[in-house]
């Protein structure tokens, strides 16, 4: 049976980080003059390796691609290279999935624990699913997606985001486990979206995946590696999923150069860990910064960003912004603010000069 395609007005654009062009207009300042701190992605981007030439010149190969499935199943500690879907972002894997999972079966109330991150709910209901937000402390959020997932009816969707943005809200794998069993028991489905994990990879669910045949995890490659540019992102799935999914979004979704510098960068295992150990290093020294010289309270963290909470946000925000800072602030509570790591001593004395003005008055 054939679906009605879901239209709908235009909706206004969500606040996302990383809009240097917006703020250039905003503060007359050209866009190359920015520190960026708004997005939450390593500052220090993996050294893109030379890229031969018949890269650009030709499609990827299916060996290719398969190099890149095998170096990313064993980074995510997946069951299998067959558990993986590759994708231009995770971007695409967000707008794709509320389409897909009706084509192979009906589905229920969408919800969504949060607040979080917003294109989750837009492309969902831009698919005309029916979506719910739960708002709730981030203590509360494990309790509410079990409550749900208990007493759900088939086909029904809970959507977490782990560790969650912009809190930082870790749930546990073995947590996320009962959650999938769960959503399998009650012919459900459960997406996690684990786009900022990788500074804790003990914590990703993807090594469980073939104990949770309805689940769906998504794991974001430009964020920890710095190279959001590159468009690479990955669906983790049960097998007979992933070669249904990978079939609607179709052949050379991932172009042959991204495949090289993806393949590089997960087999590169010290540089892995010695950006580990910096970012971990410097989110402790944002902190120190932040208490330093402002009254904010931490609310939550990855070691990619920072969020803290206090009535001087926006206020804040504006003076950063006039120094040529852009931090991150959120439109469902004026009062969080979440900062990404600088890069280097320049940054990291420019944003302190700033802070001290502030201080200063």
């Amino acid at each position: 049976m054939a679906h009605d395609i879901a239209t709908s007005e235009p909706s206004a654009p969500i606040n996302h980080g990383g809009a240097i062009d917006v703020a250039a207009r905003k503060y007359g300042i050209a866009a190359a003059d920015w520190l960026d701190l708004s997005t939450g992605i390593n500052p220090r981007a993996y050294p893109v390796p030379e890229i031969d030439l018949c890269h650009w010149q030709r499609l990827p190969l299916r060996s290719e691609l398969d190099q890149l499935k095998e170096t990313a199943a064993a980074y995510y500690i997946a069951p299998s290279p067959g558990n993986l879907v590759c994708t231009p972002g995770t971007q695409a894997l967000i707008q794709t999935i509320p389409y897909w999972l009706r084509d192979i079966g009906p589905v229920g109330k969408v919800h969504i624990m949060g607040p979080t991150y917003g294109e989750h709910e837009k492309c969902w209901q831009r698919a005309g699913h029916d979506c719910e937000i739960h708002l709730s402390a981030p203590g509360e959020r494990l309790g509410t997606a079990r409550d749900i997932l208990t007493a759900a009816t088939a086909g029904s969707v809970v959507i977490l985001v782990n560790p969650n943005n912009p809190d930082g809200k870790l749930i546990s794998p073995s947590d996320i486990l009962e959650l999938g069993k769960l959503a399998s028991d009650r012919d459900c489905w459960l997406i996690v979206d684990e786009a900022f994990i990788d500074c804790t990879p003990d914590q990703s669910a993807c090594q469980l995946i073939d104990e949770m045949p309805r689940t769906i995890i998504l794991r974001s490659f430009g964020k920890f590696f710095g190279l959001a540019g590159a468009r690479l992102g990955f669906a983790v799935m049960a097998s007979d999923l992933a070669i249904n999914l990978e079939q609607r979004i179709g052949p050379w979704a991932v172009p042959g150069p991204t495949i090289s510098i993806g393949v590089a960068a997960f087999s590169d295992t010290d540089w892995q860990f010695e950006t580990l150990t910096r970012l971990h290093g410097e989110g402790i020294r944002l902190d120190a910064m932040i208490a330093r010289y402002t009254n904010l309270s931490p609310d939550g963290a990855t070691d990619l960003f920072r969020y803290y909470d206090g009535t001087e946000c926006v206020s804040l925000a504006d003076h950063l912004g006039k120094a040529g800072i852009l931090v991150r602030l959120f439109d469902q509570d004026a009062n969080k603010m979440r900062f990404g790591l600088p890069d280097g001593d320049h940054n990291w004395d420019r944003l302190e000069t700033a802070l001290s003005a502030w201080k200063r008055g």
